[in-house]
């Protein structure tokens, strides 16, 4: 989600109103991408949180974050 289809794809959801997780492994790429997103649209609920899918450590540690933030997954 911090370049190319996935930032775009972060920028329309957002501008939908959707609360987007970034799932990402460069998390200053994508605090980046989220403030371009702000500027754009204040009322975006963004967050950004990191998670590289060749670690199986950072995907059950994205899982758990993700569980106690209470967001629903769709």
């Amino acid at each position: 989600a911090s370049s190319g289809i996935g930032a775009e794809t972060t920028r329309v959801l957002a501008l939908r109103g959707v609360h987007v997780i970034m799932a990402v492994r460069n998390k200053v790429a994508a605090n980046d991408i989220k403030e371009a997103i702000l500027k754009e649209i204040p009322s975006a609920k963004i967050d950004v949180m990191e998670l590289d899918l060749s670690s199986l450590e950072s995907v059950k540690k994205f899982a758990s974050e993700f569980k106690s933030s209470g967001l629903p997954l769709n």
